[in-house]
């Protein structure tokens, strides 16, 4: 691949106080970075996140899930951010 752009309206569950995701068909960053854990570091550097709810802690750069999602080797778009393609 050379990009992939997946859905991250909410980190984890916490984030919807628990709620039934059942009822809220987004799936969650900490399930996508599971998913993808065994893609290599090269791999999973061309996944982005994007599409994300008010509420979601990767909004903010200094957050400690942004610095997850980032020290396990993933992206995440940021408004004006332009991808080569």
């Amino acid at each position: 691949m050379d990009y992939a752009f997946v859905d991250a309206t909410f980190f984890d569950a916490e984030e919807i106080d628990y709620r039934d995701i059942s009822e809220i068909p987004h799936p969650f960053v900490i399930e996508s970075m599971e998913t993808f854990k065994d893609f290599s570091r090269s791999e999973r550097n061309k996944v982005y996140f994007i599409h994300f709810n008010h509420t979601n802690p990767l909004l903010s750069p200094d957050a400690p899930q942004t610095k997850k999602v980032l020290q396990a080797g993933f992206q995440i778009a940021r408004k004006g951010m332009a991808i080569k393609l």
